[in-house]
């Protein structure tokens, strides 16, 4: 009885110990004001730096919002099983409760905010409690509620072509672009193609493509990259892909376009593809290095240095990483870089997203490498022959593509999103369908660019 009343989270004497250690982590914060609403309890507290009178409410009983350096956010607590999902498992907890509707925030980008700002204070506070709750972790886990049979069933339900398309570009790039300079910023307003196509043009040129180049892009996403490399310079492209869906319309929009004779997609994965009497003169692979696995990723370079041609050969990797000295923050930590090689050319870029949350609810069986892992894996499964030549550090383009993003998947969810999502999951719940758009709205972590705290 207890052991159920527990994991249901709902349990009295639980919860109370659970909002006691939380209000105590909470009153660390001593940069940007909190102002939490606990509807069930009938409190208010306010965390950090004080409001002026009248100025913490709006009439409509939302936060204030006032121009500032530090962050001002207004959370509400609708139900008390928000202080033990938050109290068992911090940050992936605050994102179920908000998936699940236990806590309401308008504004979560301020939200993280603060919550970076004041992670090393809030993090002194770990005692006791904290291996408590780590404890009793697994316990409410192991259990099917009907809340987590929720989030478990939204964790399966996969993001169609149609439902990418209706937040994407028209090109179908998902991956981080390059955005102009503050310098070219008076040229006006950027869009998403344009920075996009900025980031396939330096790909095509970071990889010096010619007409006579044989390219192999390991994960071809719909297909992008492929039709932008033939069209501009007219080289021949294999790309490989595990996606069959994602293979279909890459297809058809090469069809569309011409090139498919210069162009083929294959549905393979990269450990079986098999190496060609003449190795390939370039290899590119755009943010799917994150795919990977941290056991294959010796795998992953031993077949590169063997796909790729050994004299002049050139390859292009841009991926997501995880800071070597950051892994205990993992997920409120980013550093985003290019890497360039001498005689093979790779890119990737370091930005941690919320690990737990996403690797539970958005990208399953991912794992970030750490740089120096990459490189060590580099040098030895090409017995150095692989040459680091440059590091680029272009975190920032990131935060604005994912807002632009949230805000055209939220524009477009009831006309083009929600409609998809029932064709393709017809017995799906209006329940079900709202956590998975609240899980959507909880992976935007534009903050973790945006923020100077990190380079």
């Amino acid at each position: 009885m207890v052991r159920s009343t527990i994991v249901g989270l709902a349990w009295a004497p639980a919860v109370s110990v659970a909002r006691s250690a939380i209000l105590t982590t909470l009153s660390c914060i001593d940069t940007g004001t909190l102002l939490l609403v606990d509807e069930p309890g009938g409190t208010r507290h306010v965390f950090g730096q004080k409001l002026s009178s009248g100025a913490d409410l709006s009439p409509t009983g939302t936060h204030e919002r006032r121009v500032c350096t530090t962050p001002r956010v207004e959370i509400v607590i609708k139900k008390e099983t928000f202080w033990m999902r938050l109290f068992l498992f911090a940050d992936i907890g605050f994102s179920e409760a908000y998936m699940l509707g236990d806590v309401i925030c308008e504004d979560l980008t301020s939200f993280f905010q603060l919550f970076i700002i004041n992670r090393d204070r809030m993090r002194n506070g770990t005692t006791v409690v904290s291996r408590i709750s780590s404890s009793l972790s697994y316990l409410a886990r192991s259990t099917n509620t009907l809340s987590n049979s929720l989030l478990n069933i939204s964790a399966h339900y996969d993001i169609s072509n149609d439902m990418f398309a209706a937040f994407l570009s028209s090109d179908m790039t998902y991956s981080c672009p390059v955005w102009q300079t503050r310098i070219d910023s008076g040229l006006g307003d950027e869009s998403l193609e344009a920075a996009q196509q900025r980031k396939l043009t330096r790909f095509i040129e970071g990889a010096k493509l010619k007409a006579t180049d044989h390219v192999l892009e390991i994960g071809t996403g719909w297909g992008s990259f492929a039709i932008e490399a033939v069209s501009k310079t007219g080289c021949r492209v294999t790309s490989i892909t595990l996606s069959k869906e994602q293979k279909e319309l890459a297809e058809a929009r090469v069809r569309a376009v011409g090139l498919h004779e210069r162009i083929e997609i294959m549905l393979t994965d990269y450990r079986q593809l098999p190496v060609p009497e003449k190795p390939y003169d370039k290899i590119v692979s755009i943010e799917m290095l994150e795919a990977v696995g941290q056991e294959y990723l010796g795998t992953y370079f031993d077949r590169v240095n063997r796909l790729l041609k050994p004299d002049g050969g050139i390859a292009m990797f841009q991926c997501i990483t995880m800071p070597e000295n950051r892994h205990e923050a993992y997920s409120k930590s980013v550093e985003y870089v290019f890497i360039m090689l001498e005689s093979h050319y790779a890119c990737s870029h370091e930005v941690t997203l919320q690990h737990s949350f996403i690797n539970q609810y958005i990208f399953p069986g991912g794992y970030l490498p750490s740089i120096t892992q990459l490189l060590s894996h580099i040098s030895e499964q090409s017995h150095g022959t692989l040459i680091i030549e440059k590091v680029e550090n272009i975190g920032g383009h990131y935060a604005k593509t994912l807002r632009l993003w949230n805000e055209n998947f939220q524009s477009h969810f009831d006309s083009q999103i929600k409609p998809a999502l029932l064709h393709n999951h017809p017995g799906m719940t209006k329940d079900a369908i709202e956590v998975f758009r609240r899980k959507w709205e909880a992976r935007n972590p534009d903050v973790v660019f945006s923020s100077r705290q990190f380079h």
